[in-house]
Order: structure tokens, then sequence, then C-alpha cells
């Protein structure tokens, strides 16, 4: 694992209560956060948290972990319930399931018959991330693979019933490979999308592509939906530009957006998203090929053996990165200024595909080992409640 130069790093919409914090503050976070919204007007009512304590101890361990629920279809992507349950996609099944007091049940109504026709779950397609409305469950919004491309719906959800879906954005290059497929709402109320380059890298420094990108869009349950949001640094739906194959966002108190990439054969990247940045792909792979006029470094890389990442989730102590290949979860401990040393905090489990702060503030992480990939085990697959300490 190769580190770097440490950026100031703030936390998560949602508090976890682990290790002590620092107390310490860096008057560059708030020029920061500003950078990075700069010339945005949010028109959305839902507010960034502000912890009162921002950072970690160095180090942290698992000090319990709880299975939640078992036999599910290679889960991708999770997302907490104002109730207390959570959604969890089934990448190749199409199946969008709310695990509840162990259970867990599949949604249905004429959406869940919709994903069942339209998602191609070829190579690493098929049903990806998700997402709620924030402050409003009524509407679910989804990135699928289908035949001709990758593309983020919109449908109403009412208890466990899905409305047909609305594409919101579509012609997002599609592959075998490399389709990106995160989605998450940021604190400015937009919804943003991970995309990969599916195999076309030339494409990923292009600001008129989608492929190999950031996008920032409006989601509203409403007409506007899809549309570029106010303030997007080219004029359309392009937050930030050359990437690989992002597969996890976190956003933290102040608006910041971290993501996790996968890279090709050298380094894998963890990387703190501004408006208008390149990252570099494909001329440059983690640290090989900087420094290079206007590309953005990583703060983190690590080899693909260690990582391979997909999901990240922030709180107001640490970043939590899921590996897939490395069959870990990372954490990279946040200080007062900047990041700590990443240590992996859980392993034993096989792939892991996701990790996701609850709506009380704890840890829950996916595991992905029937996805093609991964050697299945007695329960495969499942998702876990973690407490740290």
């Amino acid at each position: 694992m190769s580190l770097h130069p440490r950026i100031v790093a703030l936390a998560c919409l949602l508090p976890l209560t682990l290790a002590a914090c620092s107390s310490s503050s860096d008057s560059s976070a708030t020029a920061s956060a500003e950078r990075i919204v700069s010339g945005t007007t949010p028109t959305s009512t839902v507010a960034p948290a502000t912890p009162a304590e921002i950072g970690g101890a160095a180090t942290a361990t698992v000090t319990s972990q709880e299975v939640v629920a078992t036999g599910l279809d290679a889960p991708w992507s999770l997302a907490a319930m104002a109730d207390g349950s959570l959604l969890v996609s089934e990448r190749d099944s199409a199946l969008i399931k709310r695990v509840r007091a162990g259970i867990a049940t599949s949604l249905n109504g004429p959406g869940a018959d919709a994903l069942r026709r339209m998602v191609d779950n070829e190579g690493e397609g098929g049903l990806l991330g998700i997402a709620v409305l924030p402050g409003d469950t009524t509407y679910l919004y989804a990135y699928i693979t289908r035949a001709d491309d990758n593309a983020v719906l919109r449908m109403e959800l009412n208890g466990d019933l899905l409305g047909l879906p609305t594409a919101i954005v579509e012609g997002i290059p599609s592959a075998k490979n490399h389709d990106g497929g995160r989605i998450a709402f940021g604190p400015d109320g937009f919804l943003y999308i991970a995309t990969g380059d599916a195999g076309q890298g030339d494409k990923a420094p292009e600001t008129g592509s989608l492929a190999g990108k950031i996008l920032r869009v409006v989601a509203k349950g409403g007409a506007k939906d899809g549309k570029a949001a106010p303030g997007n640094p080219w004029g359309n739906r392009v937050w930030s530009k050359g990437h690989r194959n992002v597969e996890g966002l976190a956003f933290v108190a102040d608006g910041r957006l971290y993501a996790s990439e996968l890279g090709q054969d050298a380094w894998d990247e963890l990387n703190l998203i501004t408006a208008g940045s390149d990252y570099g792909w494909p001329s440059t792979e983690g640290t090989d090929g900087l420094p290079a006029d206007g590309v953005t470094a990583p703060i983190e890389t690590w080899a693909p053996d260690d990582a391979s990442p997909s999901g990240l989730a922030a709180t107001h102590e640490a970043l939590y990165m899921a590996a897939l290949k490395g069959e870990a979860l990372w954490r990279i401990p946040l200080t007062a200024d900047g990041t700590g040393e990443p240590q992996v905090i859980l392993d034993g489990i096989g792939r892991i595909r996701d990790v996701a702060v609850g709506i009380d503030g704890s840890l829950y992480v996916a595991t992905t080992n029937t996805d093609g990939r991964g050697q299945a085990r007695e329960g495969d697959d499942r998702i876990l409640h973690l407490t740290i300490g």
C-alpha cells in the first residue's frame, strides 16, 4: 500500500459512537467546503449535520458482529431507512429486499416486475446502487444496467410496493465491466452518480461523455429529475472526470465527497472529489504518471490484491471502505488535519461489497461471495451489523 500526504477530512451525516474524537479544528475545512460547492444554490431542505467533534482514534477494532440477514443473492447496495430497516439491492436477481428483524422480504408491485424485465446482469452489470430521497421515503432511485446502457430510475415507494420506474438519466455507457453504479444524495440535496468508463478510457476525460465520471443531478421526485444541478462546473451533469470505475461515494458533514475507485493493474484509489477536478484516468493510475498538469492526486492508494474497493461510508471519526479482492473492511481514521493510517478492521468473511451507516449511526456490511468471483460459504451472502470500539 502506498500512502500520500493527508488531506483534511471531516465526517459524515450520521454520528457513530466509537473511540474518542479529536477536539481540535482546522479553519481550512470551511474554505475547502466552499470550494467544493462554489456557485451552487441548494434547492433542498436537507441540511448537513454538524457533529460537535470531528476525528477518531488512530486504531479501532470490531468488538462484535451480528448477522442480520442471510441467503442473499449478490447484494450490491445498502440503504438505511428511517424506520430502522435496510433496503438491499441484489445485482443479478434484480430484486430489492427490505431487511427487518432478521428477515429479508422482496419489494413487489409493478416497479419490481419492471426491474426484473429491464435489468441486464451480464458481467458486472445489473441492479446496482440504490438511494432513497432524504426526508421523503416516497421515492427510491436505482442505477441499473440495461441491454444498451446504464440508467438511473426513479420509483415511488409505498411500504413494500414499488411503482413503475421513470428513467431520469439514460445513455450512460455500459459494458461487461466498469459500470460504476454507486449513487448517493449529498447534503446539498442533489443526487451524485458514479459511472464507469465501460472500457472506453479515452472517454473519461471528456466532459461531453457520461463515461468515467461523477455526475450531479436534480432528484426531488419531480419533472426536473435528472437535469444538471445548478452550479455544475461545465453546465451539464458532470461534476468530476477522469475516473476509471468508482463504486463508493461518501459525504462528510461539511459537504465533502470521497470516492473509492478501482484501478487497473497497479493502484486502487481513495479520492477527495471537488467540482471540476480531473482524477487522471487513463493517463495516470494512483501516483503513476504524477505529477501531471491539472490532475488531482489520490489521498490513498492500495494494490488491487489488498483492496479492489467498492462501497464507502463515513462517520464522524473515520471512513470505512469495502474491499472485494482484498476481502476486508478498511478503516481510514479522520484527524484534525487530515486522515490517519488505513487499517484492516474486519476480514475472514470473504468479499465485501458495501458498507453503510444505519439510521442509528451503527455500521452494516454486505458480503458478495455469490457473485461468481467469490467462494460462497454457508449462509452467504450476508449482512452483518458491526460494533466498533
